[in-house]
């Protein structure tokens, strides 16, 4: 017997989706165990060192493969690989519970408001279909996409399902029994190998020796709180004027970062970097004092940077409640409160942290350790492969769980309202029988 053939879908770098660096990350390792092809959007705009690595192809020249892994997130580079998913049943690595976002461009933002209302009248019932109103008028914010998880159709077309934190695979269990799940603690990859010290990275990214430094490492956006991390900052720069705030990324271009640091009186005590390269950004960790990783609402994803920044030794603040606090044993992270003191409390643990060099250097040995033990590259491709393994050897009995009926036509659309009612009266799923007798009456009619 020949070595399973896997096709991998997601974005590769150079895409700004932050999964396209884990998986490529990924590919080698999986490489050795596998016959891997890459699906992609357009194999030409990989980057080269990638590309060097593993087979290329489109999903229109995708031959047919032993198992499809779907890497989804929540952003536009994965609407091709959510489209793909839903056709053709494999391993479903859910790199965030919900793909409300996802869903809202491919539906609204695309001019068809009913397919976004059908799917979250689909996964809430009756809320579902006042939240999403709300939402499709841009009225949501960003807190209640967060709090109504899309989700269902895309658990619904997989045959297993890994997840990238303990949140996303307890909640995947429970929405799927019977279907393998794999709780994949997020590895750990670095390039520098060793790494410089902290005074090294400094010198190599011309930041200042001796100064205090917090660090807010990836793509700036709204959800990291650094409306909050600017006042602190400032108000700590009273008493401490060489504190830096360093935004090691870019910064989402309608956020206004620049506003808020003028109007704390940050000023000179912001440092924004603009999209790095690896080798860089993984500098501006090490070269950190503090690093925060803040989030809130949480789509319940586990961050690359913050595993990156505790596997460099360095101490992480991060939203107390959210998959980033809970993903790790006590002591590992540092928590912040998202509630009403949350600038009072970040603005105290930093101070804190800064003033307390054992502490800061215990904290991240901690870190490091855990990291190291429990994220490690090899060892979770390891545990990944065995599972792969698992699902291949259990294919038939998996594709019988998926459901068959389409999800366009006129059953397709009479069973998600059956669906969205059994929601509303605390049922779950479709009572036994009702498919049958919908088909029968509908005789299958699109």
């Amino acid at each position: 017997m020949g070595r399973l053939r896997l096709a991998v879908w997601s974005p590769l770098p150079p895409s700004a989706s932050g999964i396209a660096d884990y998986v490529a990350e990924q590919l080698p390792e999986l490489a050795r165990r596998f016959d891997v092809t890459a699906v992609v959007e357009d194999p030409s705009a990989v980057d080269r060192a990638v590309a060097e690595q593993v087979a290329l192809t489109t999903a229109q020249d995708m031959p047919a493969a032993d198992l499809d892994v779907y890497h989804v997130g929540n952003s536009p580079p994965h609407a091709y690989v959510y489209r793909a998913a839903l056709q053709r049943p494999g391993v479903l690595a859910l790199h965030e519970w919900s793909v409300h976002h996802l869903v809202l461009r491919e539906t609204v933002e695309r001019g068809d408001r009913a397919a976004y209302l059908r799917e979250m009248r689909r996964c809430h019932g009756e809320a579902g279909t006042f939240v999403g109103r709300q939402v499709a008028r841009a009225l949501g914010g960003d807190l209640l996409p967060a709090l109504y998880a899309v989700n269902d159709r895309l658990l619904e077309s997989s045959l297993a399902v890994v997840g990238l934190s303990r949140h996303i695979a307890e909640r995947a269990r429970l929405r799927l029994p019977g279907r393998p799940v794999l709780h994949l603690p997020h590895h750990l990859a670095l390039p520098l190998a060793p790494l410089p010290s902290r005074a090294e990275a400094r010198r190599t990214l011309g930041l200042p020796a001796g100064a205090a430094i917090v660090t807010a490492p990836g793509l700036a956006t709204a959800s990291k709180r650094l409306d909050v991390a600017v006042q602190a900052v400032a108000r700590l720069r009273a008493s401490r004027p060489d504190l830096r705030l360093v935004v090691a990324g870019a910064v989402e271009e309608r956020l206004p970062l620049a506003e808020w640091a003028a109007g704390s009186g940050l000023g000179e005590g912001l440092l924004v970097t603009g999209r790095l390269s690896l080798d860089d950004f993984v500098r501006h960790l090490v070269a950190a004092d503090v690093v925060l990783a803040l989030r809130f609402p949480s789509h319940g994803e586990i961050s690359g940077a913050m595993v990156r920044s505790l596997g460099v030794g360095r101490p992480v603040l991060v939203t107390a409640g959210t998959p980033g606090a809970e993903e790790f044993p006590e002591g590992v992270v540092v928590p912040v409160d998202p509630g009403p003191q949350e600038a009072q409390q970040l603005e105290a643990l930093l101070g804190h942290l800064l003033e307390a060099h054992g502490l800061r250097e215990s904290i991240g040995r901690l870190a490091r350790g855990h990291i190291a033990e429990h994220h490690d590259l090899s060892r979770t491709t390891a545990q990944l492969a065995t599972f792969f393994d698992d699902v291949h050897q259990r294919l038939e009995s998996l594709r019988r769980l998926v459901p068959k009926t389409p999800a366009d036509g006129l059953l397709g659309y009479l069973l998600d309202e059956v669906r969205a009612g059994t929601l509303d009266l605390g049922l779950a799923g479709i009572p036994h029988g009702v498919e049958p007798l919908l088909a029968e009456l509908t005789g299958g009619r699109s």
